[in-house]
């Protein structure tokens, strides 16, 4: 028994020993086959994680070919797809958004709801508001006119393009051109409406300025060809037989004739420095020459007024970049408007100083003025303050339109200061040429 005892312990040493040694095998074993599992599948997941959080660039290390590693490959394939289309999608996003930025027209897109989802450069400057300021809110908080809403309706119920306009809280009288189209998608549904924004107040002013010239042209010409018409027919009813009356009305014509020739050579004058072939040709010329010259032609009309002519310029003046006949012209339109707007015993002035790379030049009287409301419309075209004094005197009313004119072509500009009653003070600038060392 005892030899059985000592036998029976030794076994059970055995599987003891056996046991542990298996356990310890099996145990590691385990582990490695766990690891070897989980780990590619804990890869897999963070890179999931990654591809969801937007890294496209991140791909899984495949190094096995059994279904890991071919769900690995599969996973490296969709991400690189992701990755092209995404990037495919990013460019054509560039696209639309530099083409969007650099229209002229402001470009508003609109959801399925109606609220606002994009706004380009142009319609953030036409309307005054920025775009992360209205995504998200209805067109009203963006165009203030209950107008752009019903032209909305109509796009989304008719499916069609529709054009309308609208005038804009955001200004006077800005009219805006609209074009509304729908967005519809794949399965032609409506997803949203596209407007598009064109600002044509400058159009519409231009035409109303064309009609305008038009009619003013009209009846510039109509008034003395009236006038001649008549007094022809009289002479020719027999007022010729009686020579006193026949050379009263020969000196009317005349004259008339004379305001239609300064009329026309007016117009001439002024289509020709608004045509696109005009060049400013960047001549120099001596002011202190041309003012002189002009001086010298209008001091008879002066003295004959009882009105004194000064010069005052500044010695020393550079030469002015302009072409002479044009300063010319200039000069004799403001000095000589001065001279027929002032009353006898008056005095007209023509000043000149250097400010900086300009010369300033100044002509003033002391006549009748201009009313306040009437400055800010002083140079356009057939625009008179006193009609009936400004015909009695020859004007055309385009002499003022023709002087700026001729200033902006050059880049410079003219101003006006006036008092009824005290006088008026026209203002111009000149670029002053370089001075050679």
């Amino acid at each position: 028994m005892t030899n059985i005892r000592q036998s029976v312990a030794q076994v059970r040493q055995i599987l003891i020993v056996g046991t542990g040694i298996a356990l310890a095998l099996s145990t590691i074993l385990a582990f490695y086959l766990a690891r070897r599992f989980t780990s590619p599948i804990r890869e897999l997941t963070q890179v999931a994680q990654e591809l969801a959080q937007g890294n496209f660039r991140t791909r899984v290390k495949v190094r096995t070919g059994d279904e890991l590693g071919y769900l690995s490959s599969t996973l490296n394939h969709m991400a690189t797809g992701l990755q092209n289309m995404i990037e495919d999608i990013s460019n054509e996003k560039n696209k639309i958004r530099a083409i969007l930025t650099s229209m002229g027209d402001g470009v508003v897109a609109l959801d399925s709801d109606g609220r606002i989802i994009l706004v380009n450069q142009a319609a953030e400057r036409m309307f005054g508001r920025r775009e992360t300021e209205v995504v998200g809110k209805y067109i009203l908080s963006l165009v203030r006119n209950y107008k752009i809403e019903e032209l909305v309706s109509q796009v989304v119920a008719s499916r069609k393009v529709i054009i309308d306009e609208l005038k804009s809280a955001t200004g006077p009288d800005r009219i805006l051109r609209i074009h509304g189209a729908p967005i519809i998608s794949d399965a032609a549904k409506i997803v949203g409406v596209a407007l598009v924004f064109r600002d044509i107040t400058g159009l519409r002013q231009l035409e109303q300025m064309r009609t305008d010239f038009v009619a003013n042209v009209s009846h510039e010409l109509k008034t003395p060809l009236t006038s001649i018409k008549g007094f022809v027919e009289t002479l020719l009813d027999g007022a010729m037989e009686d020579s006193e009356v026949s050379r009263r009305f020969l000196g009317i014509i005349n004259e008339e004739t004379d305001r239609l020739h300064r009329l026309i050579a007016d117009l001439l004058s002024l289509a020709h420095i608004e045509a696109p072939r005009f060049e400013a040709a960047y001549q120099e010329a001596e002011l202190e020459q041309v003012v002189g010259k002009t001086a010298a032609i209008l001091t008879p009309l002066a003295e004959a007024k009882g009105i004194s002519l000064s010069l005052e310029l500044d010695p020393g003046l550079p030469k002015v970049i302009i072409k002479e006949d044009l300063l010319g012209q200039i000069v004799l339109n403001l000095m000589d408007n001065a001279i027929k707007y002032t009353l006898p015993g008056g005095r007209v002035s023509v000043k000149a100083r250097r400010e900086q790379e300009q010369v300033v030049v100044e002509v003033s009287d002391t006549g009748i003025g201009i009313p306040e409301e009437s400055l800010p419309r002083i140079f356009e075209r057939f625009y008179r303050v006193d009609k009936a004094r400004s015909r009695e005197i020859g004007g055309t009313g385009l002499g003022l339109s023709i002087v700026k004119h001729i200033l902006e072509r050059y880049g410079q500009k003219i101003w006006v200061e006036s008092t009824p009653g005290k006088g008026s003070v026209f203002s111009f600038t000149l670029a002053a040429a370089q001075e050679s060392k």
